[in-house]
């Protein structure tokens, strides 16, 4: 019985969407678990629909929506702007959902088309592996005497400033400092091609506020490789008043910025203020920057 009903609101959706090409109604939504406990809602604006869309509304159930009346019954979960086209929800549990996108123009498009503007199967988070932890084992004492070099490192200790007192950024001086005693201690080595990384909160555009202004940003400088032009106007977004998370991504993307122009000291200074707060993505940073860094032999 579930098929056939699945089935026939397929059919119905495909005889209804060239009609609709104009119609205020998104198309192609999907959905797919995220990290953690964040599920990920994306659809396809209509192109010059008539009337114009004013704002969208988004809806969760845990079953599937195929009717308007049904939305009375169903979570609301946001309203966006118009020009949206993703949202993140966030849940706390492992059911399965459904979601469906409603246009509003001066009145709500009361119309849902499966496949179309609502979902059809449900999402899930996705459930951690167990991991068999074995116990360390406590290796045995080894003395070095003079001379001998240590098979593994000892731990590095962080001395530079603002450190163990929140996520205070380093200071320019001192990054300047350690990315010089960098590039003054590094060998070059073969170079290994690299592309931009993304923060995954940036991968998809946000309701509004700084991450909105960040997603525009990287929007239209670092996805189109305008990598001078993304240094104006991060170092712009830095200035203002964004919340203190948007600002360590800012400043890990300027420095990502010079690194492609092929400024690679200013970049490892970058990478350097942000250290303390991406420490594993600026390790493999770094190790890309100071590969390219020319060294006087």
């Amino acid at each position: 019985m579930k098929k056939s009903f699945f089935v026939a609101a397929i059919l119905f959706t495909l005889s209804v969407c060239l009609s609709a090409q104009n119609k205020p109604i998104v198309t192609d939504i999907q959905a797919a678990p995220a990290k953690g406990t964040r599920i990920n809602i994306y659809w396809t604006l209509p192109q010059n629909p008539q009337p114009a869309i004013t704002k969208l509304l988004i809806y969760r159930d845990t079953r599937p929506i195929s009717s308007y009346n049904q939305l009375a019954g169903a979570e609301f979960l946001a309203e966006l702007p118009p020009e949206s086209c993703g949202y993140t929800d966030k849940v706390s549990d492992y059911n399965d959902y459904f979601y469906a996108v409603i246009a509003y123009t001066d009145r709500p498009f009361d119309l849902i088309l499966v496949s179309m503007n609502s979902t059809v199967e449900g999402v899930h988070l996705i459930a951690p592996e167990p991991k068999d932890i074995e116990p360390k084992q406590k290796p045995d004492e080894k003395l070095y005497t003079d001379g001998t070099m240590r098979e593994t490192p000892l731990p590095f200790i962080n001395y530079v400033e603002g450190q163990g007192q929140g996520d205070t950024l380093i200071s320019d001086e001192v990054a300047k400092t350690t990315a010089s005693q960098f590039s003054g201690t590094t060998t070059k080595v073969n170079r290994t091609p690299v592309q931009p990384y993304f923060f995954e909160e940036d991968l998809i555009s946000p309701d509004s506020g700084d991450d909105f202004l960040l997603f525009e940003v990287l929007k239209n400088t670092f996805v189109q490789e305008k990598y001078e032009e993304a240094i104006v106007l991060l170092n712009k977004l830095n200035g203002t008043n964004i919340s203190e998370s948007v600002r360590n991504r800012v400043l890990f993307y300027i420095a990502e910025a010079y690194f492609f122009t092929g400024d690679f000291e200013e970049a490892a200074k970058g990478f350097v203020k942000v250290a303390h707060v991406y420490p594993l993505q600026t390790k493999i940073w770094m190790n890309y920057t100071l590969d390219r860094i020319a060294i006087p032999e």
